[in-house]
């Protein structure tokens, strides 16, 4: 199982950041905004929060961020994350807002259960929705934001550092510069 878990979280969050040929600020980017979008109660709609949020920033900010990578980085909340992360985040909106409703675990967990086994993907999206942010509302938004905004940072900067940390070691395998390895394997726009 652990095996199974390590290779998952290479292939889906590892690699897409070291073997992008975007530049490093731009993957960084994508990173940060993946992991804020993937700790915020979207489940469903996360991959498609990212593509308008890409949207927005290139054509009016005129500005890039690697969309693949920022895609890639929302699985950080997943089918086996989702309902401790969001329960993680319905807690601590509780705790801020100073109020409680009573909610359990297992109480959140089995409805969380009921809702994927709704018929079709649509109603899974409107009824975890509606339970979500309805029927949960401002506690789990407030609390999903409490992790996402210092996600967003120490995820760009964590990314940053390991992403050019991995490039530098990529030239000096090729016997070049850090600068004349970017020239030559970077994709600018």
């Amino acid at each position: 199982m652990k095996k199974k878990l390590e290779k998952i979280i290479q292939d889906k969050l590892i690699n897409p950041v070291l073997h992008s040929r975007a530049p490093v600020s731009e993957v960084s980017l994508g990173v940060a905004v993946g992991v804020f979008l993937g700790l915020t109660p979207t489940v469903g709609v996360q991959m498609y929060l990212v593509a308008v949020v890409w949207s927005i920033y290139r054509y009016i900010f005129r500005r890039h961020f690697n969309l693949p990578v920022g895609v890639a980085m929302v699985w950080i909340s997943n089918p086996l994350t989702m309902v401790p992360l969001y329960y993680l985040f319905l807690v601590t909106g509780y705790w801020l807002l100073e109020t409680q409703n009573g909610l359990s675990y297992q109480h959140f967990e089995d409805t969380l259960g009921q809702i994927s086994e709704t018929g079709g993907t649509w109603g899974i999206i409107v009824e975890g929705t509606r339970f979500l942010l309805i029927d949960l509302g401002w506690p789990m938004i407030i609390g999903g934001f409490v992790y996402a905004v210092p996600g967003f940072f120490i995820s760009y900067f964590l990314a940053k550092s390991i992403a050019t940390s991995h490039r530098k070691s990529m030239a000096r395998i090729a016997g070049m510069s850090y600068e004349d390895w970017q020239t030559e394997n970077e994709t600018q726009h």
